[in-house]
């Protein structure tokens, strides 16, 4: 054989091994799973998306469940709480069966909560929850359902700038009260309409000791909302509403110091930034960091 033949025979050789790696390696490529973002802030939520064998995700010692989705992947929220320590950790994603789980890197980064101090009419403060009131809450936050009614972005629940971000540490008259602000208040007059942040079935609706007249929607596959101090209810438990629905109207019931709406959102019953899942414009003299 004369070397020019040689040498293409070898060229060829070479060429169709590094083809076959493509070949193997594009499909082991496409099964990883991915995590977004990747540097996340305490109080934000993971979204981890996954080929459908994989099942579930840990981080520490919370779990979270990934669901197929109708394009065939899978996805699961994993909430980071504002208690949790700042740090690197190790992302564990399962498969199912015996499969070896994928392990990724996330960083949760040192975060910063303003503070904002909050004046309370001894009438006020002197509310509190029931026991019955209390498991209710509970139990919304626990039973997590399977079919997804929401999608991205989620739409403000109403049009009003943020005068208390999620996070702040709060001081009723002036004294610390060793809790933070597990949700949003927008500025939002006295009959204002709340709408449905995305679409979902009504857990609850009801006036509540604190909270005032309130309503809880569970979107799906983690994702919950929860509405307080409307002057009144329109909607009913068990309903199924859509992206925009008005769920009442605004007022100031409960453990309140005027007209507006406290909105929380939940993920795998902890409490998440909102700010992460819809664009919030603060109000001039809102908490700052401090």
């Amino acid at each position: 054989m004369s070397s020019f033949a040689i040498d293409r025979a070898r060229h060829m050789l070479a060429t169709g091994l590094f083809s076959a790696v493509l070949f193997y390696a594009a499909p082991l490529h496409a099964q990883q799973c991915t995590v977004l973002p990747k540097q996340v802030k305490l109080g934000e939520t993971l979204r981890i998306t996954c080929p459908a064998e994989f099942t579930s995700a840990k981080l520490n010692e919370r779990s979270a469940q990934l669901y197929l989705q109708p394009d065939g992947k899978r996805f699961g929220l994993l909430p980071i709480s504002v208690k949790d320590t700042p740090g690197t950790f190790s992302l564990a994603i399962s498969r199912s069966g015996s499969g070896a789980p994928q392990t990724l890197r996330v960083v949760i980064r040192k975060t910063i909560f303003p503070s904002q101090n909050v004046k309370l009419a001894p009438e006020i403060e002197a509310l509190h929850s029931t026991p019955e009131e209390m498991a209710l809450l509970t139990s919304f936050r626990d039973n997590i359902s399977e079919t997804r009614s929401w999608a991205d972005p989620l739409q403000p629940p109403v049009s009003g700038c943020m005068t208390s971000p999620f996070g702040v540490r709060r001081l009723h008259s002036g004294k610390p009260t060793g809790e933070y602000h597990g949700g949003v208040d927008q500025r939002t007059p006295e009959g204002e309409a709340i709408r449905a942040v995305a679409g979902g079935t009504i857990t609850f609706a009801k006036q509540f000791n604190v909270l005032g007249n309130a309503v809880g929607i569970d979107h799906g596959q983690g994702l919950e909302s929860m509405y307080l101090h409307m002057s009144r209810l329109v909607v009913a438990p068990r309903a199924t509403v859509q992206r925009g629905a008005i769920l009442g109207y605004a007022g100031s019931t409960g453990r309140s110091t005027g007209p507006h709406l406290h909105w929380v959102l939940y993920v795998n019953g902890i409490n998440v930034n909102p700010a992460q899942w819809v664009k919030l414009q603060p109000c001039s003299g809102a908490a700052k960091k401090r």
